[in-house]
């Protein structure tokens, strides 16, 4: 039973140290709200781990997120409203329409899967 109980403990605790929480997942689109904002898609670019990075090249995704800001205004507010093992659905508030956002933060807090696409 001891063995049992040791096990199931280590088994949490190298769980939890691999999770990100609610507050990893909150700064980070407070992160990506505040740049994308101010026009600085580089600062989200900066967030990605390198996998995410060498598929979205930073000059691309700088041009499609000006653009997305340009047609869509200021990002206003985000809900979560669907959490699943590879990442977070967030519908996405902006001056000019609501989007769907696709989130997911590695162990060191990267973004790893990043779109934004119509809901």
């Amino acid at each position: 039973m001891k063995i049992l109980f040791t096990s199931l403990c280590i088994l949490f605790f190298q769980f939890s140290i691999y999770s990100q929480t609610e507050d990893d997942y909150k700064n980070t689109l407070e992160l990506v709200k505040k740049a994308f904002n101010e026009g600085k898609a580089t600062l989200i670019h900066e967030k990605f781990n390198d996998a995410l990075k060498g598929k979205l090249k930073p000059t691309p995704f700088k041009k499609t997120i000006d653009s997305l800001h340009n047609n869509k205004g200021v990002m206003s507010s985000y809900e979560l409203i669907l959490e699943e093992e590879k990442e977070r659905n967030y519908l996405v508030e902006f001056e000019n329409g609501t989007l769907l956002m696709l989130l997911h933060l590695t162990s060191d807090g990267k973004i790893s899967t990043f779109v934004i696409k119509e809901y």
